[in-house]
């Protein structure tokens, strides 16, 4: 579902919903002695070290210090400290406060984990300049974080932060959808798949809630991933609000002997049901399904049909599936979305009540290659017929996140305020891995326009860093 609604929620401050864990256990208190001094009856404090005095534990900077963001935005990187004793050991247990001198700091493990860390995020404030953070606990010194806030930070691509199951932070495919006036604390959520250095095992499909669009938590209750395998893995979900019902529906499409498409629904974006299979087809013939319901008995589903080689396949087909429920689906017919530069891949289809046009993004791929190099956009009125453009409305190496690949990307239109939001999804080759990322770019209707029909020379970038994507590396 594409958002072309004002929520009586946007003027509330994230920072109140974010999900605060639950202290772990409290580790066990460093031995006090009191050493009578009878010269100057002194006290002093000892710990199992042997150290004494003030400064024997620390907290430590680890990460978040130096980011620039616009007025009012939320960083992306969280701040981080960690807490050791004398002997540069993690300290667990204890709490840590955080504040700031202007904007919000929001705790997400308030408590020091197993690894002697507290980690928060920052909402800057609403002014151009500098703003300080700060974190500290009863028992070290402050540390502090600066970030420069900037009004040119509100244009350009910036990545993003979410919080993944397997504590990489690296995730691929987000889907954006937003939710009703009054679900719960938030107006808008985000899917997406984690996706540490490329292990499939972990991509499984991961539900946040957000207000903003640049923020995204996971909502108190729900231990994500929302679904497992039986066997295989899972990958490529894809979300919208069903009115009728009241509830989110996730499309996802499970990779193990044959393509399985399922379907998993929530009112709450906590409980889901359990999941029911609605489509299948030999691998690798249904990838990335996108998901548009235009009426209560009119669903369509759009997918990328590679045949049996996927990721190696000389070519691709788009094709589209209809049915009257979002259950039961039509047999495929393919549609004439044809660009000259590559292949269509994994695509995210919006239909734009205002325009009364669908809208496409989607990566290219090339002839025996799924290393998607840059992001394409079309437009229909009917979803069979599309209208390409020759140049890309994002290459990649727009910010180094996105250093050597921009992959399956999720769009959003605002016709108040002719803003398109574009959440991508992308790596950069560092080492011996790919590294994936989300990020976020807004700009007006107008200058997408412009980008898509500015003559580019994008068959000319350089292949990425790394190793092609094969059918068991690609997302």
């Amino acid at each position: 579902m594409v958002g072309e609604m004002v929520s009586e929620w946007g003027a509330l401050m994230p920072g109140d919903r974010w999900r605060r864990r639950r202290p772990g256990a409290q580790s066990a208190r460093y031995a006090l002695g009191l050493v009578l001094v009878v010269a100057g009856a002194s006290v002093g404090a000892c710990t199992d070290d042997g150290g004494t005095g003030p400064g024997t534990i620390q907290l430590q900077r680890v990460s978040g210090d130096g980011q620039r963001a616009a007025p009012g935005r939320v960083l992306p990187e969280l701040l981080t400290v960690k807490m050791v004793d004398g002997r540069g050991r993690p300290v667990r247990g204890e709490r840590v406060e955080w504040g700031a001198t202007n904007g919000v700091v929001t705790p997400i493990e308030e408590v020091t984990n197993d690894k002697g860390l507290s980690t928060a995020r920052w909402k800057v404030g609403d002014r151009a300049g500098r703003d300080t953070a700060f974190a500290k606990s009863v028992k070290s010194a402050t540390v502090q974080f600066a970030a420069q806030v900037d009004e040119s930070a509100k244009d350009g691509v910036i990545a993003l932060a979410v919080e993944t199951y397997d504590g990489s932070g690296q995730a691929v495919h987000p889907d954006h959808v937003w939710l009703p006036t009054g679900w719960k604390d938030a107006t808008q959520a985000l899917l997406a798949t984690p996706y540490p250095f490329g292990n499939a095992s972990f991509e499984n499909p991961s539900f946040y809630a957000g207000v903003d669009g640049d923020s995204w938590f996971v909502p108190t209750g729900l231990t994500n991933p929302i679904v497992r395998p039986s066997s295989g893995y899972l990958s490529d979900p894809d979300a919208l609000y069903d009115p009728a019902s009241g509830k989110i529906l996730v499309y996802y499409r499970q990779v193990a002997s044959e393509n399985r498409i399922w379907l998993t629904r929530s009112s709450d974006g906590v409980r889901w049901d359990e999941p029911e299979l609605v489509a299948s087809a030999p691998n690798h013939e249904i990838i990335s399904p996108t998901v548009v319901r235009r009426a209560p008995t009119d669903w369509l589903m759009w997918s990328v049909n590679a045949g049996s080689e996927g990721c190696t396949s000389a070519s691709t087909t788009v094709e589209l599936r209809r049915s009257t429920d979002g259950v039961h689906w039509s047999t495929a017919e393919p549609v004439s979305l044809d660009q000259p530069e590559g292949f269509a891949w994994h695509l995210d289809v919006e239909w734009i009540p205002s325009r009364n046009e669908y809208w496409a993004v989607y990566p290219l791929k090339t002839a025996g290659d799924c290393t998607t190099r840059a992001l394409y956009f079309a437009t229909s009125p009917d979803g069979i017929h599309w209208t390409t453009y020759a140049s890309p409305l994002r290459s990649r190496g727009a910010i180094p996140e996105m250093m050597d690949v921009v992959y399956r990307s999720t769009i959003d239109y605002d016709a108040t305020s002719d803003e398109v939001t574009l959440w991508y999804s992308g790596a950069s080759y560092e080492g011996t891995a790919y590294v994936w990322h989300l990020a976020r770019e807004r700009l007006p209707l107008g200058a997408v326009l412009t980008r898509i029909s500015t003559l580019t020379a994008d068959r000319a970038l350089p292949a990425p860093r790394g190793p092609a994507f094969t059918n068991e590396t690609a997302p």
